[in-house]
């Protein structure tokens, strides 16, 4: 070989492996600051810690800005926008903030330098890789910041946490997979409703009520039974979203089903979410529920009754008008308004001229009078 393209050679090598080290270890300023937050992280000193990297990101940024010089061209700000934005030393010191807010229990400002980092490099996997790391409170973190994010890409990263061995990093993947409206977070979430933490099968049944897909009311009438009652209560929660109207996913028959459960909570939730879905077979499944001893599950059946939209409920509802207790008085007087009741007219002004009761009764009464017999609308003016 010719010496001198040889010596050429080497020269370039050189040239390129000092590149790519300085390339690798960053400049000077920013290799420091990265110590110090480390020195300071590893204090637990978290706070101080960030505080040194954001004043590493300032001095960076002005530099940048100092280097490029002042301009009133709208593109050429735009530009500097974006070279701030992707400038590897301050895409380095934003990656090192994301895990002291995480420390610092700030999944949402990590959230926002995340946001900032993908726009100066949109192919980032900072937050995943996160989730592979040894403390369960980054792990847990890193989930929240996708969970805010919302994007449907992270789906596989996020039901591959809900098995996390962790229970904490469990129930916030469950929380998240229900901020991404997605059919494919449906089954792990089903399967996050038999989670051996409480907490991460309550989170399952609320991100159910999320997704509104009718795969998941078999799973939550289960549910309503957990022995839990944090988890039912989530449950039957869930369900009766499932029901509301717009767009109501529930389908009756699953519901009618469960009416004749050995679990009166089961059976309670089914005949209310019929009722919602104006179903016939809730009203004798709701009038044998008022005779429960139970005064919670009397009002539900009860508030069910006025929802059925059935005339043959208006009977019950008007004999429960004089009840002692003032709920179920109160929601016989909104039953009886919502099936516009003709016949309750009478009792109803009696009780909204009745100075001894409550206010609240009194206010219901007068909304369910106008509801069945809306006052007659004033003669219209003389045209001008």
């Amino acid at each position: 070989m010719n010496p001198l393209m040889n010596k050429c050679f080497w020269r370039l090598v050189l040239v390129v492996g000092t590149a790519v080290m300085l390339a690798g270890c960053g400049n000077k300023e920013t290799k420091e600051a990265l110590k110090k937050s480390d020195s300071l992280g590893e204090q637990k000193e978290y706070p101080d810690a960030n505080n040194v990297l954001v004043d590493a990101l300032r001095a960076r940024e002005d530099k940048i800005r100092a280097d490029v010089g002042t301009s009133t061209d709208p593109g050429a700000a735009d530009a500097l926008t974006k070279k701030v934005e992707a400038d590897p030393e301050i895409l380095k010191l934003e990656r090192a903030q994301i895990p002291l807010y995480l420390h610092m229990e700030r999944a949402d400002l990590a959230s926002v330098i995340y946001a900032d980092m993908l726009r100066g490099n949109p192919g980032d996997t900072a937050v995943y890789d996160l989730l592979r790391d040894k403390d369960p409170v980054i792990r847990t973190g890193a989930v929240r910041i996708l969970g805010l994010a919302g994007h449907a890409d992270a789906i596989d990263a996020l039901i591959g946490a809900s098995k996390d061995p962790n229970q904490e990093v469990r129930r916030a993947a469950l929380a998240a997979l229900g901020a991404i409206k997605d059919p494919r977070a449906v089954p792990p979430l089903i399967d996050g409703l038999k989670d051996s933490y409480w907490f991460a099968r309550s989170e399952a049944a609320n991100a159910l009520a999320q997704q509104r897909d009718a795969r998941s009311v078999k799973p939550l009438l289960d549910a309503v039974a957990d022995p839990d009652s944090t988890v039912g209560t989530s449950a039957q929660n869930a369900l009766l979203f499932l029901c509301q109207s717009p767009g109501p996913v529930a389908a009756p028959d699953d519901l009618a089903t469960r009416l004749g459960y050995p679990n009166p909570k089961v059976v309670l939730v089914s005949a209310v979410c019929l009722a919602m879905l104006k179903d016939p077979r809730a009203v004798p499944a709701l009038l044998a529920l008022l005779h429960s001893p139970d005064p919670g599950t009397r009002l539900s059946a009860l508030k069910g009754l006025g929802e059925t939209g059935d005339p043959s409920a208006i009977p019950i509802l008007r004999k429960t008008l004089k009840d002692p207790d003032v709920n179920m008085r109160g929601w016989s007087i909104i039953g009886l308004g919502e099936l516009k009741d003709q016949g309750s007219l009478d009792d109803l002004r009696a009780i909204s001229a009745d100075g001894t009761q409550p206010e609240s009764i009194k206010a219901a009464a007068d909304a369910a009078i106008n509801h069945i017999a809306p006052p007659a609308s004033p003669p219209a003016g003389p045209q001008r």
